[in-house]
């Protein structure tokens, strides 16, 4: 049985519950405090945070309810959360999950030094070592972000890579890599904003030299998301 927490309406614990049925799974909502060992999944920021502080692994998928659930009026929710499920089922189908010591990626590039340039800029440190051939980047304290995305009706082929992306600290570091982008002649695809939608997040889009899309971003404080406009349109932050 699925442990599910968090302050639901009695109309969104039903449907969630019958859409759990629906696939095949159960689920139950307990407080917080009564939580069991096996699968966790929150549907509220409350929750979401007690969970953080108490160190405890759960699915986090309150922004399905906070972003959403107040402005259903199309069945639109029960659609998403079916979506989720199936991601769900998909992970727990796994026999094993062995753990790796490091993630590698290369992307392969038209004129290498310009994009040693663009990646040293956009890293903030030298390579470690390089030859007329390649270029080699690394930095320990790095955490890996890596999206898997939709494919949204486009073809896939050898070249899926939709973008790489450097998380920041906080909004007024978005805003220093996009002056330091323009003051660089790079590339801007989109200025910096605030987003709420999906993920809210303070962002920065532009492209490296071969147009690959780079994102640096920052997620928003509890004090920043609290200053969600009702629309949920994006505020430009220069």
């Amino acid at each position: 049985m699925i442990q599910a927490v968090g302050d639901l309406s009695p109309e969104h614990r039903e449907l969630v519950s019958r859409v759990f049925l629906k696939q095949g799974l159960g689920i139950e909502f307990v407080a917080p405090e009564q939580l069991h060992e096996g699968r966790v999944i929150s549907f509220e920021k409350k929750a979401t945070t007690f969970l953080q502080q108490q160190g405890r692994a759960f699915s986090n998928w309150d922004l399905l309810f906070s972003v959403l659930g107040p402005n259903d009026t199309s069945g639109e929710l029960e659609a998403k959360l079916e979506a989720r499920i199936n991601i769900l089922q998909s992970l727990m189908r796994l026999k094993s999950r062995p753990m790796a010591r490091e993630f590698h990626g290369s992307i392969r590039v038209r004129d290498l030094a310009a994009s040693a340039r663009f990646y040293t800029w956009l890293f903030g440190v030298e390579p470690k070592e390089w030859t007329h051939r390649y270029v080699t980047f690394s930095r320990a304290d790095t955490h890996l972000n890596f999206v898997l995305l939709v494919a949204d009706g486009k073809e896939l082929h050898h070249d899926t890579l939709y973008h790489l992306g450097m998380g920041v600290d906080s909004k007024e570091q978005v805003i220093a890599f996009y002056h330091s982008a323009v003051e660089n002649g790079f590339t801007i695809e989109k200025r910096p904003r605030t987003t709420w939608r999906g993920t809210p997040l303070h962002e920065l889009w532009l492209h490296d030299p071969d147009g690959t899309l780079i994102e640096i971003y920052a997620r928003l404080s509890s004090q920043e998301m609290q200053q969600m406009p009702d629309d949920k349109e994006p505020i430009f932050l220069v």
